[in-house]
């Protein structure tokens, strides 16, 4: 199968290709780095005509809050407008579209008791997590499609931002890691775990299209048992310096994910523990 991956040398991107090549997929990567943006439908819709893909996966954004927050407009014009265009070449070309969401970003949590369920309508609680929302929004006047709502990812290549990046990077430079609340939970997903999330949805059944997925682990982990999960496998012993909770993060954010255990037979293979563990030997962390 021929696949066309928007943002395909991202985090999740690099990934997801070589799980994809190693599965005797082919993919067509389309990225920024490599001159490709899909705020350029004509350039978008040129690589499309001429590739023919199967498939197009849709993983291209602007993927930081600060990032999103810094400059609204260039998070607008990529992550809706820029999905706007995916959607307009894929319903073009009769391509079957997946797109991957942010669950914590779309939802408005404080209206829902968790574990959160894919029955909850996307409604962004920031400027990032708004043109994620919007941007499912578009995804869905498209048929067939697949939005997946992703966890908390984490990996060795997710650089600077999250709290274990971001507890790894200042712990590097030898700066104290920065505890925000610490009592709040998420659902933690290790990068290789999504990777093949996407494998399977983007192989489902046609039965299987059409629908949301939340993509997770069924663990809900405080921030604070992520410290000291991290500081016990590095052997950390400095200070870690707390601060006030983020109004960007939810108290509470468990998924109920048996709807992708059900319909695309997917489940985390790694729990966080063995996650962290792999992602910190990868990294030459591990004490």
């Amino acid at each position: 199968m021929k696949i066309l991956v928007s943002g395909a040398r991202g985090f999740v991107g690099t990934e997801t290709q070589k799980l994809l090549e190693e599965n005797g997929h082919q993919v067509i990567g389309f990225d920024l780095m490599d001159g490709f943006d899909i705020r350029d439908f004509a350039q978008l819709d040129g690589v499309v005509a001429q590739e023919k893909p199967d498939r197009i996966l849709h993983l291209a954004a602007i993927a930081r809050f600060s990032d999103a927050d810094k400059d609204p407009r260039l998070a607008l014009e990529t992550n809706v407008m820029g999905t706007m265009n995916v959607v307009r070449v894929a319903k073009k070309y009769h391509v079957p579209l997946l797109y991957t969401s942010t669950g914590s970003a779309i939802m408005p949590l404080n209206d829902y008791t968790p574990p959160f369920n894919e029955e909850i309508p996307a409604r962004g609680n920031s400027v990032y997590g708004t043109t994620k929302a919007q941007g499912e929004y578009f995804v869905r006047e498209h048929q067939p499609y697949i939005i997946l709502r992703l966890g908390h990812l984490y990996g060795k290549d997710k650089r600077y931002h999250g709290a274990i990046s971001g507890f790894l990077d200042r712990m590097q430079r030898g700066l104290s890691p920065i505890l925000y609340g610490g009592e709040q939970t998420n659902s933690f997903i290790y990068i290789k775990d999504v990777a093949r999330a996407i494998l399977y949805a983007l192989t489902a059944n046609y039965d299987c299209w059409n629908q949301v997925y939340n993509i997770g682990s069924p663990e809900e982990l405080t921030t604070e048992y992520v410290f000291e999960c991290i500081k016990k496998m590095t052997g950390y012993k400095g200070k870690i310096e707390k601060k006030e909770m983020r109004t960007v993060d939810p108290k509470r954010f468990a998924f109920d994910v048996s709807k992708a255990e059900r319909m695309l037979n997917f489940k985390a293979s790694y729990s966080f523990e063995e996650g962290l563990e792999h992602m910190l030997t990868e990294m030459n962390l591990k004490k």
